[in-house]
């Protein structure tokens, strides 16, 4: 793949903010190329792209994470303590993506491009329910979303790369909603989107930052389970030590979609 020759997975833990770079620029190429071939399924298509261009990246990155379990203490702080890496190479890989997306709706508009997820923002914004509704909500939506996550890594190695790649699009559409309220009232374009993003990423970041690590560990507990499937013996040191890893990061996954959702709820 040309993503792995651009920066060698054993050394992308090391410089995240490489990532950032490549999922910017491999998102706008994707949005454009989508544009053109397939107009009319451009918000769907372009997810699609990025995900193919970076799974085969990210199944690389489980791989690594897979071989740190071998030897490893079995004390739970280690558990965050050999994975704390990978967690940055999602976080950048994520921003990559929204702020590309963001740059596509500003500066390159186009219905297509985020038709699909206009659709998501409105059928998720109708109706009013009381708190504990609001709460109930949000919990099982987002849980839905984790165990998606997981199921798709634990499938397919990284095949949680779409889930993230759609639900940055998603915030992207909603950060480019808050940029065009600047924008209508008199601010220049791009000091609406230098200003806009870092601001209405911090609207969403109570609520957000707990959500989204709770897809990351998701992510990562299927990956590695999957990993250690095809690597290890069933009834090795080994493989009993990832299962519980991985069950470990999914409780956490879960503990932190309820503190999410409440505060969600509650704002």
């Amino acid at each position: 793949m040309v993503l792995e020759s651009i920066i060698n997975p054993k050394n992308a833990e090391d410089k995240p903010h490489h990532i950032f770079i490549i999922a910017f620029l491999y998102t706008i190429a994707s949005a454009v190329v989508s544009q053109k071939i397939f107009p009319n399924s451009a918000s769907i298509l372009t997810v699609s792209f990025v995900t193919i261009l970076f799974v085969p990246f990210f199944q690389k990155l489980f791989s690594i994470e897979e071989e740190k379990e071998k030897g490893a203490s079995a004390k739970t702080i280690n558990l965050f303590v050999r994975h704390k890496e990978i967690f940055y190479v999602f976080s950048t890989f994520f921003l990559g993506v929204v702020v590309a997306m963001t740059f596509m709706y500003i500066f390159m508009p186009s219905q297509q491009l985020f038709s699909a997820q206009s659709e998501t923002i409105r059928n998720f914004g109708t109706g009013k329910l009381t708190d504990s509704g609001e709460f109930s909500r949000f919990f099982l939506n987002n849980t839905q979303v984790m165990i998606a996550m997981f199921f798709l890594s634990f499938a397919f190695g990284a095949g949680a790369v779409f889930i993230l790649a759609w639900n940055a699009s998603v915030i992207a559409l909603y950060l480019g909603l808050f940029i065009q309220s600047s924008v209508s009232k008199g601010v220049g374009t791009t000091v609406a989107f230098i200003y806009g993003v870092p601001v209405g990423l911090g609207t969403l970041a109570l609520h957000g930052i707990p959500e989204v690590s709770a897809y990351f560990i998701a992510g990562l507990a299927g990956g590695l389970l999957s990993v250690g499937i095809i690597r290890e013996k069933i009834q090795s040191k080994e493989f009993r030590l990832i299962l519980k890893d991985s069950l470990l990061l999914l409780i956490l996954a879960e503990f932190l979609i309820s503190v999410g959702a409440y505060i969600e709820a509650a704002v």
